[in-house]
């Protein structure tokens, strides 16, 4: 299942991403991948499509204090965090 989430940032995107590049073994160890990551113009704001088995990894993984730690750390607003949407059927042209 794929999923389109947002979160806000206060510390701009490549601070984020670059901890989101951190925690992908770990997210890949639970079964979470992000597919695609983006900002708004102002970088107050992200939007990420996830791929999980289950949606309760997404969660149980969010919700871990060392994950919650470096989110934090990186300007996430953790309590922002929300699922915009699950995917449905979805496309990516060549």
């Amino acid at each position: 299942m794929k999923m389109l989430v947002t979160v806000n940032i206060s510390k701009g995107f490549a601070r984020w991403k670059e901890m989101a590049e951190s925690l992908n073994p770990e997210m890949e160890k639970v079964g979470v991948k992000m597919v695609w990551a983006g900002t708004n113009p102002e970088e107050s704001k992200i939007f990420m499509v996830v791929h999980m088995e289950d949606a309760s990894q997404m969660k149980t993984f969010g919700e871990r204090p060392d994950i919650v730690k470096a989110r934090t750390e990186a300007g996430a607003d953790v309590a922002s965090t929300t699922v915009v949407s699950p995917i449905g059927e979805d496309w990516t042209p060549n």
